[in-house]
């Protein structure tokens, strides 16, 4: 019989993951694809307002909407404890801003999280935290609470750009997010904002096939291994000639 085929070549170990970005920006996509021809573009600093406490946020907004920065401003305090619930951190939170919106930070675990309030205009930048340890514990959210406000305000930028004939998505994603970076560092000296800006770049969009090029399927199974071939029968053995027939003589 023929020998078996050889087993399919093993794929290519994963890449490994990219190294973490330093304390900075983080750039994301913001729901976009190539076909729309169309880059949407987010960006977030950690910058420390300290020198900012009791100033309403509107001289942010309206320094942001100078420069054509579309961006939205949070105040940010830590929180820690056993069993933190997320839902009932927020509700206290958008109860204890009239109007307020809030959210929970990425990375956010059981133990630790970090509560996002947005700024509206007419806020006013505060130095303590927005919610009390007592709080909390009072309604259940958690227990040995602690809370810190380092008096940081996120800053959220979206940016949407449109794909040139000619351009890739690499080129869209670099002059985007080097316009972006521009107008943050702009605001930063621009108002009394302090702090560090570490910058990184990520893909705008998942790699994908140009539409003229349509994904190639996935390689045909090899077939399978015929069974040893038998030897072929013996062909069934011929009938005995019919005997001549007796003819009688005549007496």
């Amino acid at each position: 019989p023929p020998p078996p085929l050889p087993p399919p070549p093993s794929p290519p170990p994963p890449a490994p993951p990219p190294s973490l970005p330093p304390v900075g920006i983080a750039v994301e996509t913001d729901a976009s694809t190539p076909d729309s021809k169309t880059g949407r573009r987010r960006q977030r600093v950690l910058l420390d307002a300290s020198q900012m406490t009791g100033d309403p946020a509107s001289t942010l907004y309206d320094y942001a909407d100078s420069i054509s920065l579309d961006a939205q401003f949070y105040l940010v305090d830590t929180i820690s404890g056993t069993a933190l619930d997320q839902a009932k951190i927020i509700d206290l939170c958008e109860s204890a801003a009239a109007s307020a919106t809030c959210a929970i930070g990425d990375g956010a675990t059981i133990s630790e999280l970090k509560l996002l309030q947005l700024l509206d205009r007419n806020d006013t930048i505060r130095g303590d935290p927005l919610l009390d340890a007592s709080e909390i514990e009072d309604d259940g959210a958690g227990s040995n609470v602690t809370i810190s406000h380092a008096n940081k305000v996120e800053i959220v930028a979206r940016s949407v750009a449109i794909l040139e004939e000619g351009q890739t998505l690499d080129e869209l994603a670099a002059n985007v997010t080097a316009e972006t970076e521009q107008k943050i560092t702009q605001l930063r000296e621009n108002t009394k904002l302090q702090g560090n800006l570490a910058f990184t770049s990520l893909v705008m969009f998942p790699p994908r096939p140009p539409p003229s090029s349509p994904p190639r399927p996935p390689p045909s199974p090899p077939p399978p291994t015929p069974p040893p071939s038998l030897p072929p029968s013996p062909p069934p053995p011929s009938p005995p000639p019919p005997s001549p027939p007796q003819i009688g003589r005549a007496h």
